[in-house]
């Protein structure tokens, strides 16, 4: 299982943030709010001072919380406000034929989950209170079949009122898609590796976009320990999210304190994921988070979380260990962690969760 360190042992790492990393304790400051980092001088022609300025950034924020908003990123707002009407448009739809879109109906990890989870006939006094519809990114030329996260498996719908809903979201996940190989080549740098070192299992990224539907309530809605989204980690290396402009979702900082994430325009959220958190030996935060909806309207976010390609070995990077900072996890092969992570959601109606990840969840 993954196990995330909140404070241990690294070494062998630039100095980006004026710390001392050789054989010292990961100094973690307790953000209050987070960071927005200019992600454009990986998108185009830039200077190597500009693009080490950005490196830098991403690594304290990967440090401290692993959460930040990316600017520069190159995808219009008026394409981000349409995505969040297009996602209340499919919510609308009536139950039957949102369930139409189910899991159940095909062989991979895409479709409608209801209210409480997939395998329900409705949501449970332990469940979280939202809906989603998972997406996977088409095929690529030439991608090998195996890991590939599902590709060209999604079943899209057919109502009338939703006949561009495909074309869109497929536009939109090659952007982002593209925007991740752009942000992985930052993280790279970031870790004092050659800018380049992620691009093959890049190439054909796991990319599965999900909208999620949070209905509206009030405190009489929910039971004890009950969330629109309940406290998780994400799976994978790093999501990309993009939120409408009620808000609701915290992260937890590195005193344990929960902090807002407020929607601002123009920006995406990252966050990092256990698959880098142990690829960094424990040295990037995959942070707990949360989300709640007591607006009163519904809200929509829409996060794609993006992975290695699904048969990459999951060890620490060359960067991340040294002989007096060993590396402290077992490999893992990307898909085969993520596909029983959700598979336990799936059953539960709420996120699934590792074994050592559940050893934080004191006050979450």
């Amino acid at each position: 299982m993954a196990e995330i360190i909140e404070d241990g042992k690294v070494g062998g790492f630039a100095d980006y943030n004026n710390r001392a990393f050789t054989g010292a304790s990961v100094s973690r400051m307790p953000l209050k709010e987070l960071p927005v980092i200019d992600v454009g001088p990986f998108a185009g022609n830039s200077s190597r001072t500009e693009r080490e300025s950005t490196a830098r950034q991403l690594r304290e924020a990967c440090i401290n919380i692993g959460f930040f908003y990316i600017a520069g990123h190159g995808i219009p707002q008026s394409e981000l406000d349409e995505l969040i009407e297009w996602g209340h448009r499919l919510f609308a739809l009536p139950l039957e034929e949102k369930l139409n879109l189910g899991l159940n109906n095909q062989p991979g990890l895409t479709g409608y989950v209801r209210l409480g989870g997939n395998n329900s006939d409705g949501p449970k006094k332990t469940s979280d209170i939202k809906e989603r519809f998972i997406m996977a990114r088409e095929p690529i030329p030439g991608e090998p079949e195996a890991g590939n996260f599902a590709a060209g498996t999604t079943i899209w719908p057919k109502h009338p009122k939703l006949d561009a809903f495909a074309d869109f979201m497929k536009a939109h996940i090659e952007k982002r898609s593209n925007l991740a190989r752009r942000v992985v080549r930052a993280f790279a740098r970031s870790l004092d590796l050659d800018e380049g070192f992620f691009d093959d299992m890049y190439r054909y990224l796991g990319a599965t976009m999900l909208v999620n539907y949070y209905p509206s309530l009030t405190s009489g809605d929910v039971a004890e320990n009950q969330w629109s989204f309940s406290p998780h980690t994400d799976y994978g290396m790093f999501t990309i999210l993009a939120q409408d402009g009620i808000g609701g979702l915290q992260a937890r900082n590195s005193t344990d304190e929960w902090i807002d994430v407020p929607p601002i325009d123009g920006t995406f959220v990252i966050n990092i994921g256990d698959m880098f958190a142990m690829w960094t030996n424990g040295l990037y935060a995959s942070s707990l988070h949360r989300a709640m909806n007591y607006s009163n309207a519904p809200r929509i976010s829409v996060p794609m979380f993006t992975y290695p390609q699904g048969r990459t070995r999951i060890s620490c990077l060359p960067t991340c260990q040294g002989p007096d900072n060993p590396a402290r996890y077992e490999p893992v092969i990307a898909e085969d962690y993520n596909n029983m992570l959700v598979a336990q959601s799936h059953r539960t109606g709420r996120p699934g969760v590792s074994t050592e990840t559940a050893k934080r969840f004191e006050g979450a």
